[in-house]
C-alpha cells in the first residue's frame, strides 16, 4: 500500500509517494506550464507505475495558496481520484508544505532558529506569510496563512518576537510535495480519514491584513 501527494500550486507539476511495506519514498517534478491540464495524468499513470491505483491506501494535494488555475487543477484530480478509489484525502496548505518540506531537508538548523517564517508574493503588491513551529515530525502552526500588504508583513515580521528562519518562496513549489506528503502521512498514521468532499481549494483572497 502507497501513500500519493499531488502539488500543483505553482507552474509545475510535483509527486511523490510513500511504500507502507518497504519504507521508502521517492518524488518527482515536471516543468509543465501550461500543459499542466494535458500531461497530468500522463505522468501521474508513469510516476505510479509499479503500483496499481488499487494499491492506493491515501491521497494528499497542496490545496494553496498559489496559482489559481493549478491548484485548482490539482484538487479537482485529487478529488476525483480519491472518489473513485474511495481513499482519503489530505488536503495540505501550500506553506505548510514548504516549512515542512525545509524540516525535513535542512541539513542543520542554526541554534535557536525554532520557528519557520514562510511568504510569497500575491496580487497588487501583496504578500501571503505565515509561521510555523519546528518541531519534528512535523510544522505546527504559530501564525496562520494570512494576506498582508507588504507594510503589514514587514512590520508583523519586525515586530515578532521569536527567532525564526525566514523563506520567501518563489514560484517553483512543486519540489515540497515532500511536505505534503509527509504532514498527511502523519495524520494517516495517527488515525486521520478525511472524506475527499472535506478538501477544497484555497486562493487566499480574503481581505488583507493591514500594517
Amino acid at each position: 500500500m502507497i501513500g500519493l501527494a499531488i502539488h500543483t500550486s505553482s507552474p509545475e507539476l510535483g509527486l511523490a509517494l510513500h511504500d507502507f511495506e518497504q519504507g521508502t519514498e521517492r518524488s518527482q517534478v515536471w516543468p509543465l506550464g501550461r500543459d499542466l491540464t494535458a500531461y497530468l495524468h500522463d505522468c501521474l499513470a508513469d510516476f505510479l507505475s509499479p503500483y496499481a491505483w488499487s494499491d492506493i491506501a491515501y491521497l494528499s494535494v497542496a490545496k494553496g495558496p498559489g496559482g489559481f488555475t493549478g491548484t485548482r487543477i490539482g484538487v479537482v484530480v485529487a478529488r476525483t481520484l480519491a472518489q473513485q478509489l474511495q481513499v482519503p484525502l489530505f488536503g495540505v496548505s501550500s506553506f505548510a508544505a514548504i516549512a515542512q518540506h525545509y524540516q525535513l531537508t535542512a541539513p542543520s538548523r542554526p541554534e535557536g532558529l525554532d520557528q519557520i517564517a514562510v511568504s510569497l508574493r500575491a496580487q497588487r503588491g501583496e504578500i501571503f506569510g505565515a509561521i510555523y513551529q519546528a518541531q519534528p515530525p512535523v510544522i505546527a502552526p504559530v501564525l496562520p496563512e494570512t494576506l498582508y500588504s507588504q507594510a503589514g508583513w514587514e512590520a508583523k515580521l519586525k515586530h515578532w518576537t521569536m527567532p525564526h528562519h525566514y523563506i520567501a518562496a518563489q514560484e517553483g513549489l512543486a519540489h515540497t510535495v515532500s511536505g505534503v506528503l509527509s504532514l498527511a502521512q502523519q495524520s494517516w498514521q495517527t488515525g486521520d480519514r478525511p472524506p475527499w468532499s472535506s478538501v477544497l481549494p484555497f486562493y487566499g483572497q480574503h481581505p488583507v491584513r493591514q500594517a
